[in-house]
């Protein structure tokens, strides 16, 4: 019980974080020239800069093709966006608070004229619908934009997906599960609780696929999910 609860409270205050800076992360400090920078193409800089010849995944896994950057609606968006829409998430981010109203869906529904971006089932900054759909679009082009594709899952494991860069390798049964649970995001939570607008109603926890996955499950699947992390490496070829 005692870890449970210093998991909800983590995972609380990583969204206040979140929200505090307006539902994202804050741009790089381009005065500290040893911080890693934003994904991207990077200057051509002799001696510093990877090139593709040298470094094709300069950032990792996550890593865009050529003219393609991450996201960033919020932390560890690794869904790769035209360099726009990368703007466009933080400038939507900046303008989080000024979008809500208390209404029918709690203190984050949207005020006339915006919808929730739903960049993951838990993403209530308010935008315009041609927004959200760019979103959705991006979302189902998140493999194909990576500059390495990746790893494919032994026989009998299909990707998990429970978030659009989730390729942690589980039974068919559990992405079917993750995919319903997506579904049910909204209705699992109380926007009024104790930990915030991603509270669970009662008999639900997070899910916790990666740190900010606060979709609410039953316990048992949050163990499955800690379980097929812990056995991610082991099923893929």
């Amino acid at each position: 019980m005692t870890a449970t609860i210093a998991r909800v409270l983590t995972g609380a205050a990583a969204l206040l974080v979140v929200s505090t800076a307006g539902c994202g992360p804050t741009s790089p400090d381009t005065s500290n020239t040893s911080q890693v920078p934003s994904p991207g193409p990077v200057p051509a800089t002799a001696g510093t800069a990877p090139t593709a010849a040298s470094n094709p995944t300069p950032y990792g896994p996550d890593t865009c093709v050529q003219g393609y950057v991450w996201r960033e609606a919020f932390d560890t968006d690794h869904v790769c966006v035209a360099p726009a829409t990368r703007s466009k998430a933080a400038a939507d981010n900046t303008q989080a608070t000024s979008r809500w109203t208390t209404g029918a869906y709690g203190p984050d529904t949207c005020v006339a004229g915006y919808v929730w971006r739903e960049a993951t089932p838990i993403d209530h900054v308010c935008v315009t619908p041609e927004t959200r759909s760019q979103a959705a679009d991006d979302n189902a082009h998140a493999t194909q934009r990576r500059a390495v594709a990746p790893r494919r899952c032994t026989t009998g494991y299909v990707w998990r997906e429970a978030f659009p860069t989730d390729y942690v390798c589980v039974l068919p049964a559990t992405r079917a599960a993750a995919a319903r649970d997506n579904a049910q995001a909204t209705a699992r939570r109380d926007p009024t609780g104790r930990y915030g607008i991603t509270t669970c109603v009662g008999g639900y926890v997070w899910r916790e696929a990666r740190p900010v996955d606060q979709v609410c499950v039953t316990p048992d699947v949050r163990d499955l999910t800690a379980a097929d992390n812990a056995a991610a490496d082991t099923r893929t070829n």
